[in-house]
């Protein structure tokens, strides 16, 4: 493989070297061991081959080929979930993303870029580019460009997403959701951030993050491991407080802990895991629950819910209705 490495770098291996050559970056370990000899090549290069300044652009060109190659098979790769296929979709946008300069020509390389969809009802896990993993939660998706892991690790948010991210100090791996930035180096942390809810949630498990925004050139917030902070997009505050991550990271494991919750709070975690709209009766709104969830069927979890509290379920529509149990509330009082 060392030699097919070598001619890839020298701009001469064929198309069946170069199709071997990225099924063998497929593991992990591969890609450590080309960039290692990589860069033993660039060291023993001699300074008269290339024109002044060409080098770098040559090395840069190899990695961008090399990173669009990489994307290619990467499209295609079985990715592991936790209940079923997410959707993934790749687009190209029309526009020239970088030039380079060799031997005095110009040229251009479209960018390209890659979504990664998690249905509703379901949690998708994908690894990144450089080793990353992402878990999606359902109705959630990411998309990054071809250059991840090259010169950029951006990567876009909808929806809610834990982070496991490969340590790189040169290039930080930045998450924007909405107008809230994440800023890390490498660390384990989540986000959340549903267009249709006013919160924008992160919390750090470990490692450090740095909060930016899009929109205020001043705003900036350091996260420590054990913290979360959420910021009200109507209001426009900040707060961090101390928390038990377990419980707003635990879902990638397929398990939701409900710790003193409200009706309102449980029945948006339920839409968000089940795909199902609810509705409550206005005395149920700051009723509150503590409870697990781990893969039980919605049916389940609506019967452990009228275990524990005086409710009922009511099917109206393509809706399910929580309803004060009068009944059981008057036995209760009774007792």
């Amino acid at each position: 493989m060392k030699l097919i490495i070598t001619k890839y770098l020298e701009g001469c291996a064929t198309e069946e070297e170069q199709a071997k050559l990225l099924t063998w970056l497929r593991q992990k370990e591969n890609r450590i061991a080309f960039n290692s000899q990589k860069l033993d090549w660039k060291k023993s290069l001699d300074n008269q081959q290339f024109p002044e300044g060409s080098e770098k652009s040559w090395s840069t060109i190899q990695d961008q080929l090399l990173q669009k190659s990489y994307s290619g098979w990467q499209s295609s790769r079985k990715i592991s979930y936790f209940f079923r296929y997410a959707a993934i979709f790749f687009f190209v946008v029309s526009l020239a993303s970088a030039v380079y300069i060799v031997s005095n020509k110009l040229q251009s390389t479209p960018e390209y870029f890659t979504q990664v969809i998690a249905d509703n009802g379901q949690i998708s896990k994908v690894e990144l580019p450089d080793g990353s993993m992402v878990w999606l939660n359902s109705g959630s998706k990411i998309s990054y460009n071809n250059l991840f892991a090259a010169n950029n690790r951006n990567i876009t948010l909808i929806g809610e997403a834990y982070f496991e991210v490969t340590k790189n100090e040169d290039i930080p791996l930045i998450v924007t959701s909405n107008e809230i930035k994440v800023k890390v180096i490498g660390t384990k942390f989540n986000v959340a951030a549903y267009p249709e809810s006013e919160i924008i949630s992160v919390v750090l498990e470990s490692g450090k993050v740095e909060l930016l925004s899009t929109k205020e050139a001043n705003f900036q917030c350091h996260l420590k491991p054990g913290e979360r902070a959420t910021f009200n997009k109507l209001k426009r505050n900040l707060e961090v407080n101390e928390v038990n991550t377990v419980k707003y990271t635990s879902w990638k494991d397929g398990m939701i802990n409900i710790f003193d919750q409200t009706m309102e709070e449980l029945v948006e975690r339920l839409e968000t895991r089940y795909n199902q709209k609810f509705d409550y009766a206005a005395e149920l709104k700051d009723y509150h629950f503590t409870f697990t969830i781990k893969n039980e069927l919605l049916e389940e979890t609506i019967d452990l819910m009228e275990k524990i509290a005086p409710i009922k379920t009511v099917q109206k529509g393509e809706i399910i209705e929580f309803e004060l149990d009068e009944k059981r509330m008057r036995a209760v009082d009774i007792n």
